[in-house]
C-alpha cells in the first residue's frame, strides 16, 4: 500500500520503494498486535559502502519477499520483472509507476535492446536495481531454482558490483500448502559481501553465476543460531 500512494504521488521515483519502508513503519507498528513477524538482516552495512550503481540479486519463494525487500533496501534502487506482469490489472499499473524494469523473455531482441538501456541509465542516473535470478517463485520451499543469467550479463557489461541477498525460509512461521500465518515470527536476511566484477570478461559469466548461486545456498542451510 505504501509503494502505490508513493507511485501516485511521485510517479516513475527512482526512490518509491526506499520512501515507502518509512510510510510503511506505522502501518507494522498498529498491526503488531495481530502480526508480528520481525525482519532480522545482517550486513546491511554492505549497501552503504558499496556505490550506486549495482547489482541486487536474491532468493524468491513468494509474495512475502516484498516484506523484508521494504525494510532493507537501499536507496535508488528499482526492481526488474517479467513484461506480462505489465499487462496485470492493477499491479501491473502499480509495478510501472514505481519504475518497475520489464523484460520480455520471449523476444529475445526486446530484451538486449531492454537490457542496454537498463545499462546505460544505470549509469547516467546512479540507480540500483533487485532481480530475483531464479525468474520466478520457488514453490518447493527448499534450496534455489537455478539462476538465470540476465543479472549477471548487467553486471559484466556494465562492470558494476553485485550483491547478493539471501531471505531464509519461511516455515518459522508459514504454512506453505495450508497458506497460513502464524502470528508471531521472524524472517532471516543476509545481505552478502559484493562481488567484484571488474576483472571478469562475459566468457565467466556461466562460472560466476554458478558459484554465487552456491554460496548463496551455503548462507540459506545455515542454521538460525549463526543470526
Amino acid at each position: 500500500a505504501a509503494v502505490s500512494i508513493i507511485a501516485l504521488v511521485y510517479p516513475r521515483n527512482l526512490n518509491s520503494y526506499y520512501i515507502s519502508k518509512f510510510l510503511g513503519i506505522p502501518l507494522i507498528w498498529l498491526l503488531k498486535p495481530i502480526l508480528n513477524i520481525k525482519v532480522k538482516a545482517r550486513g546491511l552495512q554492505h549497501f552503504k559502502q558499496c556505490q550506486s550503481p549495482y547489482i541486487i540479486i536474491c532468493n524468491h519463494q513468494s509474495s512475502l519477499d516484498l516484506y523484508p525487500l521494504l525494510r532493507i533496501v537501499p536507496p535508488k534502487t528499482v526492481a526488474v520483472a517479467k513484461k506480462e506482469i505489465l499487462f496485470t490489472p492493477i499491479v501491473g499499473q502499480a509495478a510501472w509507476l514505481v519504475h518497475t524494469v520489464f523484460i520480455d523473455r520471449g523476444d529475445h531482441a526486446s530484451a538486449v535492446d531492454t537490457l542496454n538501456k537498463v545499462i546505460e541509465d544505470m549509469k547516467k542516473k546512479m540507480f540500483n536495481l533487485w532481480i530475483f535470478p531464479e525468474g520466478k517463485r520457488n514453490q518447493t520451499g527448499k534450496g534455489m531454482l537455478p539462476f538465470k543469467k540476465g543479472a549477471f550479463h548487467i553486471a559484466l557489461r556494465a562492470q558494476i558490483p553485485i550483491i547478493p541477498v539471501v531471505i531464509r525460509p519461511y516455515e518459522q512461521f508459514y504454512n506453505r500448502k495450508a497458506k497460513k500465518l502464524r502470528r508471531e515470527g521472524s524472517i532471516y536476511v543476509t545481505v552478502m559481501d559484493p562481488i567484484d566484477t571488474k576483472q571478469m570478461q562475459l566468457d565467466d559469466i556461466a562460472d560466476l553465476t554458478e558459484k554465487t548461486r552456491q554460496k548463496m545456498l551455503e548462507i540459506l542451510h545455515e542454521p538460525d543460531d549463526n543470526m
